[in-house]
């Protein structure tokens, strides 16, 4: 199979790039909403990602330091949405997660991109929905090709 035009592939780009941008526009008018800021944010995506955790490891994951981590954490607790527990294996340790009001945000924050992307389909008669099944497949065999070559090309380059 040949590569398509250029001009193609810049069209699909561009297609693909508005679409993400719609999405982000929607999802920034929903973050405005609910009054988090960024860092909190990604502590809430984070701890949704990878459940209960120390600061420490929630430092290391958002490439931050940990009196950083543990200032955000505390905001995030005067809010409800997360809760710092000690840990049943090690007294010691205290880990934090979402709270109830946390994963409704977590749940929120994904939903809105889950509900959206189910709206724009559902205007979508069965035959484009299913040749669009069909093109996700051909771009998910094509994104395994690159990023096979991607790996091999970092592997070769840690020789």
């Amino acid at each position: 199979m040949s590569a398509a035009p250029r001009s193609a592939v810049e069209r699909v780009v561009a297609q693909i790039e508005a679409l993400i941008l719609e999405r982000r526009s929607r999802s920034m008018a929903w973050w405005r909403e609910c009054d988090l800021s960024i860092p909190q944010l990604h502590v809430l995506v984070t701890l949704n990602e990878r459940g209960a955790t120390t600061v420490g490891a929630l430092a290391d994951a958002l490439s931050i330091s940990a009196p950083s981590a543990s200032s955000i954490v505390d905001r995030l607790v005067e809010r409800d949405a997360v809760v710092r527990v000690r840990s049943t294996e090690d007294r010691r340790q205290v880990l934090v997660s979402l709270s109830d009001q946390g994963r409704r945000f977590a749940d929120e924050m994904h939903g809105l991109g889950r509900a959206t992307l189910t709206g724009v389909l559902e205007q979508l008669d069965d035959d484009d929905l299913d040749e669009l099944l069909r093109l996700l497949d051909v771009l998910a065999v094509a994104a395994r090709r690159v990023g096979a070559g991607a790996s091999a090309a970092a592997a070769a380059l840690h020789l």
